[in-house]
């Protein structure tokens, strides 16, 4: 369900793309985070949105998606990215990909991406 919804997603919009629509939506929801990001805003989108498409190819393969989430993590310590703001992104990443996916958005897909997320927070946070 992921990757088909990844499938769609890609149809209309490049990874960077939505890597610039998460930063839009993470510095709305809390502006105060904006001070941790010191790189330019164009290789910030372009990193994330090769991280998401990392999640989706990790979809089906829970344990390595979690290893790999894992040392991101432990990048993220470095760049003074806190535990409180790890549960910010997983609401920011599902409003992104409901947007952009439009009327393929359904329940299903939600479930789906719920899971991911919920995995690359706790991993995060370990």
């Amino acid at each position: 369900i992921v990757r088909d919804c990844w499938d769609i997603i890609m149809e209309h919009y490049e990874p960077s793309d939505l890597g610039e629509m998460v930063y839009d939506h993470l510095f709305r929801l809390a502006p105060n985070v904006a001070s941790l990001f010191t790189q330019p805003r164009v290789y910030m989108a372009v990193k994330m949105g090769d991280m998401l498409g990392m999640l989706v190819s990790f979809a089906d393969d829970p344990d390595n998606m979690k290893q790999q989430v894992s040392c991101l993590g432990l990048r993220h310590v470095k760049y003074r990215v806190r535990p409180h703001h790890i549960p910010l992104m997983g609401p920011v990443f599902m409003s992104v990909l409901s947007e952009a996916a439009g009327p393929d958005w359904t329940p299903e897909v939600e479930k789906a991406w719920g899971v991911v997320f919920s995995m690359v927070c706790e991993s995060m946070s370990e």
